[in-house]
C-alpha cells in the first residue's frame, strides 16, 4: 500500500470537512467582532483562502483513492497545480498573520477557536501534504505564477472596496492596514511579491521532495 497517498488522503478528508464545517459555523455563530454573518467571512482572505485550499483536497480525494486501488499511477498534474496554489494562499494567510495581524489584534481572534485552524492548523496541514505526500509531480517554474492568482484576485477586490469606495461610502474598513497613511500603492506590489516568494519556496520545497524520493 502507497502509505504516503494514504495519509495525504487522510489528510485532504480531514481539510475539506473541517474547512466545510467551519465556514458553515460562521452563518451560526461568530468568536470574531469582526465577522457580523457568514456572508460578512467572506471578505477575509483568511475564509477565502481556506475555502479553496478545502477544494483543492476536495479535489484530491478521489485521485488519491484510485491510486490505493491501483486505479491510478499518479496524480494529474491539474489537480497538483490546484492544490499548489491553495497551499500557498494559505501560507500567505499563516505568515499574514504572525508577521501582520499578530501585533494588531487580540491573539484569541486570531489563534483561538476555529481561527486555530484557519490560520495555523490548516496552512500547515496543506503544506505537509503537499511538499511531504503529494510530490510524484514537479512544479515547473512557469507554472508558479498560477499560485498568484488568488492574491491577484483578491488584492484588486480589497483595492476597490477599501481605496476606492472606502468605510465611509459602504466599502470595507482596512483591517489588514494595507492602506494606512495611504500606502496602498507600497504595500499592494510587496504582499504580490511576497506571495511570489511564498510560491517559489513552496516549490522549491515539494520539488526538492520530489527528487529526493
Amino acid at each position: 500500500m502507497n502509505k504516503k497517498i494514504l495519509a495525504a488522503l487522510i489528510i485532504n478528508i480531514f481539510i475539506a470537512t473541517a474547512t466545510a464545517a467551519i465556514t458553515i459555523s460562521y452563518y451560526f455563530y461568530s468568536e470574531n467582532p469582526l465577522v457580523v454573518t457568514g456572508l460578512d467571512s467572506y471578505k477575509f482572505f483568511t475564509t477565502d483562502s481556506n475555502i479553496l485550499a478545502g477544494l483543492t483536497a476536495l479535489m484530491m480525494i478521489p485521485y488519491e483513492i484510485a491510486i490505493l486501488r491501483g486505479k491510478r499511477e499518479k496524480l494529474p498534474r491539474w489537480a497538483v497545480i490546484f492544490k499548489y496554489a491553495g497551499t500557498v494562499s494559505l501560507m500567505l494567510t499563516f505568515l499574514t498573520v504572525m508577521i501582520v495581524l499578530l501585533p494588531i489584534y487580540d491573539i484569541k481572534f486570531l489563534l483561538l477557536g476555529t481561527a486555530f485552524y484557519m490560520h495555523v492548523a490548516g496552512p500547515l496541514a496543506m503544506l505537509i501534504s503537499f511538499v511531504f505526500l503529494e510530490n510524484d509531480t514537479k512544479i515547473r517554474l512557469p507554472e508558479s505564477l498560477f499560485a498568484l492568482i488568488p492574491c491577484i484576485v483578491y488584492g484588486a477586490v480589497y483595492l476597490v472596496e477599501v481605496v476606492v469606495i472606502g468605510e465611509k461610502n459602504g466599502g470595507w474598513m482596512d483591517f489588514y492596514t494595507f492602506n494606512k497613511d495611504g500606502r496602498w500603492f507600497i504595500m499592494m506590489p510587496i504582499m504580490l511579491a511576497g506571495t511570489y516568494l511564498i510560491a517559489l519556496l513552496v516549490r522549491f520545497a515539494h520539488n526538492k521532495m520530489s527528487k529526493a524520493k
